[in-house]
């Protein structure tokens, strides 16, 4: 999530928090392990979906339906070491 998040960066995630409906930051599981990615829920999608998008350029956009993800909750919070 470079440049928003940082390796060694420590976030406070919402655990009640896990639509992702308005768009934000998340903790994820994505079958490979926990990651922080934003969210975006796809309107109108059968089954429902949600675009999950990186703040790093080299990795794109993808989609999921929402049954594929499991989303921890959305970090309302972060901080880093100076």
């Amino acid at each position: 999530m470079a440049p928003t998040l940082l390796d060694g960066d420590t976030v406070l995630v919402d655990m009640t928090r896990r639509a992702p409906n308005p768009p934000g930051i998340f903790v994820l599981d994505d079958g490979m392990g926990l990651v922080a990615k934003r969210l975006e829920h796809i309107a109108n999608s059968d089954p429902p979906a949600v675009r999950i998008i990186s703040d790093n350029r080299l990795y794109s956009p993808y989609e999921r339906s929402a049954e594929e993800i499991h989303i921890v909750g959305r970090i309302r919070w972060f901080a880093r070491e100076i």
